[in-house]
């Protein structure tokens, strides 16, 4: 069972502790300048079955290596996923903006759904707050999703 979220808030990772890894992240930049671009990230903490458990938030610490690593600055459950759904991180806009700071459950089982560009958001959607470090929930209607398979023939 990973440590609950009040543990991972001020850790520096990697290394992962618990046995976890992470196997996806996205930059999530406050500004143009070179030290804004990858400020921040969101990241997926996954178990030896390579199960998303946690999501977590992170501020750029350093880098060891050629590998960054990120001060965790929240922590919320992965969300259990329907057949059907999928969760998109990073490839959404909230009211036509778009935002790398999204992360939102759509559901891809609609009838014509290749010929979608996007997806409404459903049942749960949150942002990365960039001066805060914490993530906000927001309400799923405001959120459309890119379709990652838009136009792949």
């Amino acid at each position: 069972m990973p440590a609950p979220a009040s543990v991972w808030i001020g850790r520096v990772v990697p290394p992962y502790p618990d046995g976890l890894k992470s196997n996806t992240g996205s930059c999530v930049g406050s500004g143009s300048a070179p030290e804004q671009i990858c400020a921040r990230s969101i990241g997926t903490l996954d178990d030896a079955q390579d199960r998303s458990i946690k999501l977590y938030a992170g501020e750029f610490a350093g880098r060891e290596g050629n590998s960054p690593r990120w001060k965790i600055t929240d922590v919320v459950p992965y969300p259990k996923l329907k057949r059907g759904e999928y969760l998109s991180v990073a490839t959404c806009q909230r009211d036509g903006v778009e935002d790398a700071g999204l992360i939102a459950i759509v559901d891809t089982a609609v009838a014509d759904a290749a010929a979608q560009e996007t997806f409404q958001a459903s049942r749960w959607a949150v942002r990365l707050d960039r001066d805060s470090g914490k993530f906000v929930e927001v309400p799923p209607a405001s959120v459309r999703c890119y379709n990652e398979g838009f136009g792949a023939e």
